[in-house]
């Protein structure tokens, strides 16, 4: 294999710097870099998607685990030659580069996730984050887990539990849909240039019980609850029509706030109202 030059390196011959409208930070250790791709467990033989590769720092790192494919969608591509020069020094990793912006391709419809077994990973920028998440929930059923890093502050809010101003319509949504396990924090110091904030690696293994019409209700459900999250329960879902009832049929406490519901109770309510909606 020829020797690989540092991302550093790679980023000046190529006279690149971090764009801050699309939110890019760097890390260039490789330690670290090392272990972000060691924590998503064994990938050799399954495929990778890594969601805005940006330079390819952990790109090399994924690639030295040999999955079976990577494949790399990135929105700038003043990239793509780095990204190649990267990619090409690891053949017996099929690689594939799409440059477009995630939120505008549908991603289940990669050839990748139709034949194989998928990981995401993504050091997403902290704008996008939330919206990336959301939109490859509930996951492909070739989706076996996703590793993303978000802003320290979102990441404690996908796994706030009730009776927590951090729990909100984005931790019940999420938490029905996966199981979520907090990897580590990184502290801010790591990331050229610094963000203001330390950042928080998450992993997500998708739960077997998820229903996309239950999951598309507590869409709707839990915006209306989270909206006026100050009121009652009873009040901030009062245009749901026979709500009172469906409260006192689930033993739900017509007082209690948003926040106070589980998201067990959250997913009996949103059942409760696919059933109706097909009788």
């Amino acid at each position: 294999m020829i020797k690989e030059k540092k991302i550093k390196d790679l980023l000046k011959e190529n006279d690149i710097r971090p764009k801050k409208k699309l939110g890019q930070n760097f890390i260039f250790d490789e330690n670290i870099l090392n272990k972000i791709a060691d924590s998503i467990g064994p990938i050799s033989g399954l495929s990778i998607i890594e969601i805005g590769p940006g330079p390819g720092g952990l790109t090399k790192s994924l690639l030295r685990c040999n999955p079976k494919s990577i494949t790399l969608v990135e929105k700038d591509v003043s990239f793509k030659g780095i990204l190649l020069e990267i990619t090409k020094n690891y053949p017996s990793v099929t690689s594939n580069l799409i440059f477009d912006d995630v939120m505008k391709i549908n991603l289940d419809e990669l050839e990748v996730l139709k034949k194989n077994r998928v990981k995401y990973i993504s050091n997403l920028p902290y704008y996008i984050s939330t919206q990336v998440l959301l939109k490859i929930l509930p996951f492909h059923t070739n989706v076996l887990e996703a590793t993303f890093m978000f802003q320290k502050e979102v990441a404690e809010r996908l796994i706030a539990n009730p009776h927590n101003k951090k729990y909100s319509k984005l931790s019940v949504i999420a938490q029905y849909c996966c199981n979520i396990k907090k990897i580590f924090n990184l502290n801010s110091n790591i990331f050229y240039p610094k963000p203001d904030v330390d950042s928080c690696l998450l992993n997500f293994k998708p739960k077997d019980t998820t229903c996309i019409d239950v999951y598309n209700e507590l869409k709707n459900l839990t915006k209306l609850a989270f909206e006026k999250r100050r009121k009652t329960i009873k009040n901030s879902l009062s245009n749901i029509e026979g709500i009172k009832g469906l409260l006192e049929k689930l033993d739900i406490d017509d007082q209690c706030r948003a926040e106070n519901l589980s998201v067990e109770k959250y997913t009996n309510l949103a059942k409760c109202l696919v059933d109706r909606k097909l009788v």
